[in-house]
């Protein structure tokens, strides 16, 4: 991902500790219902522009590094692309997607606006006939086709490993290598951000993926084998400073997984409240695989580990380095380029 002000960026981040990533639901509709999302509905409108405009500038002024757009599904904005030219501002800018609705002209309006990263959600080769899994690399070829021939922004696929992806994840994974598409992979985890599954078939899973994947970010790999393994790690959670989740109604939470405790109106939120809320262990850290969460909370508590993890990334050719500049474009143009994903952007389970 290209980075416009890397000096910036490592002001916020080192200097003001301020907020690596905000996610921001624009909507809560969703054209999908996938069995283990517990964050969409069909009937939502959409947030009004003004409404979003605000939390915004709110989040710019708190000097936010990167704004990621998320749903229900984002796509179904109608004003997405002036919603990504504001955050653009002052900020760099993601988006999650299931990308059903990507044609070529929202990828024009994206490029117009300069949407610098789109996350695309794959989880197996198939779509399954109970429904439970929708998004696959069936239904979505064609799309990824669109995205790398036409697309100025960077794009990388994640993966929720579970008992309906595991048959066909090695073989997902092999045809994204084939793409030359980044991999992200999210462990299922229950409505409070609990991970659910564990044992070996899992483990193997999970070292295929950093083995053969063409992988964004190694920091959490340690970390997801002992949540296979059942092992539970007690570390320190600093959502609400280095991450932050803006729900639907412009309120402040720690994460999708966590809504109701924080629950402040971001316009509200102060430095007062980021440098509280870094201070803070949240309660619910062992177990979690909240893994955007858990690689902006390694900043603080254990750069070194971070840092190792960059290097590794770097040297497997990915694109897991932050804050420096890329030139952004998808596949190989961008295959060498560093981006932020590796410290923010997962949206979990969508």
């Amino acid at each position: 991902m290209r980075i416009a002000s890397p000096f910036k960026a490592f002001n916020n981040i080192f200097i003001r500790k301020s907020f690596l990533e905000a996610q921001i639901i624009v909507t809560r509709r969703c054209n999908l219902s996938c069995g283990y999302c517990t964050e969409f509905d069909n009937h939502s409108k959409p947030v009004p522009l003004a409404e979003v405009s605000q939390w915004i500038d709110a989040l710019h002024r708190l000097g936010v590094v990167q704004i990621a757009f998320l749903g229900g599904e984002p796509l179904l904005h109608e004003d997405i692309d002036k919603i990504v030219a504001q955050a653009n501002r002052a900020s760099q800018t993601s988006m999650t997607t299931n990308g059903f609705l990507i044609r070529k002209e929202i990828i024009d309006r994206l490029n117009a606006v300069g949407l610098h990263h789109m996350q695309l959600s794959i989880d197996t080769l198939k779509p399954r006939a109970n429904m439970y899994i929708q998004k696959s690399l069936k239904t979505l070829r064609k799309k990824i086709e669109l995205v790398l021939k036409h697309a100025e922004f960077s794009v990388h696929a994640n993966i929720v490993l579970c008992e309906e992806s595991k048959p066909e994840f090695k073989d997902i994974v092999n045809e994204l290598r084939g793409y030359d598409i980044p991999v992200t992979v999210n462990l299922l985890h229950d409505d409070t951000g609990k991970t659910i599954i564990s044992g070996p078939e899992y483990l193997e899973l999970w070292d295929y993926h950093h083995e053969h994947s063409k992988v964004i970010s190694f920091i959490e790999q340690d970390y997801g084998r002992e949540l296979l393994e059942g092992r539970t790690r007690d570390w320190h959670c600093r959502a609400g400073a280095r991450h932050i989740y803006v729900d639907e109604f412009g309120m402040a939470q720690y994460c999708a997984s966590q809504r109701g405790r924080l629950n402040k109106p971001i316009v509200d939120y102060t430095r007062d409240d980021i440098r509280e809320q870094g201070s803070i262990k949240k309660g619910c850290e062992k177990g979690c695989s909240v893994f955007c969460v858990y690689r902006a909370s390694l900043v603080d508590s254990d750069f070194p580990h971070v840092a190792k993890a960059l290097l590794k990334s770097v040297r497997n050719s990915t694109l897991a380095v932050p804050f420096t500049s890329g030139n952004g474009r998808p596949p190989t143009a961008a295959a060498s380029k560093p981006h932020l994903e590796s410290i923010g952007e997962n949206k979990q389970q969508t």
